[in-house]
């Protein structure tokens, strides 16, 4: 049923309430590979971007030995 609350008729569903999630998810990932160099990833966070990021970081150590 439209809404006269606005020009569109349309209503909400709560967008707001899951705003914050994406950042966190990707703040979590950033923490968790920070010990091992990764000091950032872009979303999207892939598996592959992740496995890449690590293997990138493992290279660069043992190319330092």
């Amino acid at each position: 049923m439209p809404t006269q609350v606005n020009p569109l008729g349309a209503k909400g569903v709560g967008e707001a309430g899951t705003v914050g999630a994406l950042p966190a998810l990707l703040n979590a990932v950033n923490d968790a590979l920070a010990p091992l160099g990764v000091h950032h990833l872009d979303m999207p966070v892939t598996p592959e971007r992740v496995w890449r990021a690590i293997r990138e970081k493992v290279s660069e150590r043992s190319q330092r030995r």
